[in-house]
């Protein structure tokens, strides 16, 4: 077996790198469970894929907005009429949110989704940077905003979102659906609209071919949500380092210190080692992990990791006299306090950065550490063992 401090000191900073980046991924994961953050970015994905961010956004009634496409799509935009008396009734407005429309139709109305999506009253307003998650609103009455966004759907294939647009612009017919009857659906829609030029467009690349155009909507489709999938994870990104930085602080965690530790006492070293071989984060399940880390956190701190704001050892020493600073290793009892604070400063925005990268290249990285300290130097010419 490789010993080296170097290589064990490697060990046990990856080690302390990927549990707090496990354990602020967690945290994220809970945050952005509990607000709706996955299925809000993935209606302003949709909502600026086909409608642009102009114009507000109202869910309260995606099956009214479905019908009223449908009809659109039969029989054209209504032509300008003389003004009617003022005892006739006056026209029903015509559907100008295809995204309402989309997620108000048979195929993505079921698309993971707890209830009916009738019964999410949200608004989106428009959006002012790219990006950006808009302004939402809600009717007081439907419940807490944050529970409308949790039931909204967080992922949808790009083959129900072709289905569903296929399902959209395509008159009932008992028929098999033919390009022509796709480019008269289309041509029915009003002008100007995003979703009409885009979908004319993917007409054209087809050259005539129904499967051509749905794989074309299909890629339009995953193109921009690859887009949506950046926007998410710099929002989500923000949230870890944020979180991240609050756990560094409370269990005072500092990559210099703890690396000081690992190279200055073998013991502690040769200890987190042996904690750092078996560390993993099994399962699907967020409480399983959490369970995991908290027993090899618990398992470091007993080996002697500096985990946690107890006293330094520098004052633990006979007629050491230590304020509460001195105490936290803040300060030096010493001299030269300040450059002692822009250490501990350092050390604390290591790890906090280290979370970026995700617990999962942290492990990645361990197994490989572990795997070069267990080989060994290579045996000497004519030695079996």
């Amino acid at each position: 077996m490789l010993s080296s401090p170097i290589i064990d000191l490697a060990i046990g900073l990856t080690f302390v790198f990927g549990v707090t980046a496990a354990v602020a991924s967690l945290v994220t994961e809970l945050i952005s469970r509990l607000t709706g953050l996955r299925g809000a970015y993935l209606l302003i994905g949709l909502r600026e894929l086909v409608d642009g961010g102009d114009s507000a956004t109202n869910l309260t009634n995606v099956g009214q907005a479905y019908a009223d496409m449908r009809n659109l799509v039969l029989h054209g935009p209504a032509p300008a009429a003389d003004p009617a008396p003022a005892a006739d009734p006056a026209p029903a407005p015509a559907a100008s949110s295809v995204t309402a429309a989309l997620l108000g139709g048979p195929i993505l109305g079921s698309q993971g989704v707890a209830g009916q999506l009738s019964s999410r009253k949200l608004t989106l307003g428009k959006t002012t940077k790219t990006g950006q998650l808009p302004g939402m609103t809600n009717d007081p009455a439907a419940g807490r905003k944050w529970s409308q966004l949790r039931s909204l759907p967080s992922y949808i294939p790009a083959s129900s979102f072709a289905d569903a647009v296929v399902d959209l612009i395509v008159p009932d017919t008992h028929g098999q659906t033919g390009m022509n009857v796709i480019e008269q659906g289309i041509g029915n829609l009003p002008d100007p609209m995003p979703f009409k030029a885009s979908l004319q467009a993917l007409v054209t690349n087809a050259n005539g071919d129904v499967g051509r155009f749905r794989a074309s909507v299909e890629k339009w489709y995953d193109n921009h949500m690859d887009r949506v999938s950046g926007w998410y994870k710099r929002r989500v990104a923000k949230i870890t380092l944020t979180f991240g930085a609050l756990i560094v602080v409370l269990l005072n965690l500092n990559a210099i210190t703890i690396g000081r530790t690992l190279y200055t006492e073998s013991a502690v070293s040769a200890a987190i080692s042996t904690v750092a071989a078996k560390a993993s984060c099994p399962g699907e399940k967020s409480q399983d992990c959490l369970n995991t880390l908290e027993g090899q956190i618990s398992a470091a701190a007993a080996a002697g990791l500096p985990v946690g704001w107890g006293t330094v050892r520098d004052c633990t020493e006979p007629k050491a006299y230590c304020g509460w600073w001195e105490q936290r290793g803040l300060w030096s009892r010493h001299g030269g306090s300040g450059w002692q604070l822009a250490v501990v400063l350092a050390g604390f925005l290591i790890m906090i950065f280290s979370v970026l990268p995700g617990a999962q290249f942290w492990f990645g990285l361990l197994s490989k550490l572990n795997a070069l300290r267990s080989t060994g130097p290579k045996p000497a010419a004519g030695q079996l063992f």
